[in-house]
């Protein structure tokens, strides 16, 4: 090959790896991303027509007196994508909180003995109840550039069966009276969000206001009224999805 030959055959590569080279690179960036990323488009995890069943345990959060901590079992039916039905139950105890102290005059502040809690409302056993919810949003969110999460949003409405402790007067607790178990009516309004894990499973976050009144002790004549209470309850559980799948086969 003649030196001048060479020289053209040099020239022509270098000409050829300038023009291919950044595209190259740019497809190397590309395929770094290349099959982590799914095209996400329309509505992935369905729910009309299948039966949902969570089991989780709920929390109260504002309370006065008793923290309750309740294991809760729910079994729902999705009419369509926005539309469901339920029944729950949660059962559990009812713990005094740190706010039980009390200062009498004149002497050392000291925690609330079982006689003075009798005598303040909150101390919730089980609840029954069912709610209807309406889940008008569905999106998802790209988790780490590498994985999208599909969840809903939901709003709840439902009516509760409620069994509670009975309020005792003074007179009575400072006797040894044991409170007997009282069963109320309220109802619940709440919002909740469910992640979905794949198409048979999800978890499920719920926040709910529990709304009932009880009969209370006025003073030493023992009379009683109804007084309004409002108990906040933070719900955590997974959901299993039945049938497994959401789509139907070939």
């Amino acid at each position: 090959m003649t030196p001048r030959r060479h020289a053209l055959g040099v020239l022509a590569l270098a000409t050829a790896l300038a023009v291919l080279w950044p595209r190259a690179a740019s497809a190397s960036k590309a395929d770094a991303f290349e099959g982590k990323i799914q095209p996400v488009s329309g509505q992935l995890y369905r729910k009309a027509g299948r039966v949902e069943l969570t089991a989780g345990g709920g929390l109260s959060l504002n309370d006065a007196f008793f923290r309750k901590q309740l294991g809760d079992l729910k079994l729902g039916y999705h009419f369509s994508e926005s539309l469901s039905i339920s029944f729950h139950g949660a059962y559990g105890a009812a713990v005094p909180t740190n706010s039980t102290t009390v200062c009498p005059t004149g002497a050392g502040c000291h925690e609330a003995t079982e006689e003075q809690l009798r005598q303040v409302p909150g101390r919730i056993d089980g609840i029954l109840g069912f709610e209807t919810a309406w889940s008008p949003i569905y999106g998802k969110l790209n988790a780490f550039s590498e994985k999208v999460a599909h969840l809903d949003l939901s709003l709840m409405l439902g009516a509760d069966w409620i069994l509670n402790d009975e309020v005792l007067s003074r007179l009575d607790a400072e006797a040894g009276v044991v409170p007997e178990a009282r069963r109320t009516v309220g109802f619940h309004v709440g919002i909740g969000a469910r992640v979905f894990a794949s198409e048979a499973f999800a978890v499920r976050l719920e926040l709910k206001d529990y709304v009932y009144a009880i009969e209370v002790p006025n003073g030493e004549g023992g009379t009683r009224s109804k007084d309004v209470q409002n108990q906040i309850v933070a719900e955590l559980g997974v959901s299993v999805f039945f049938p497994f799948s959401n789509r139907s086969q070939p």
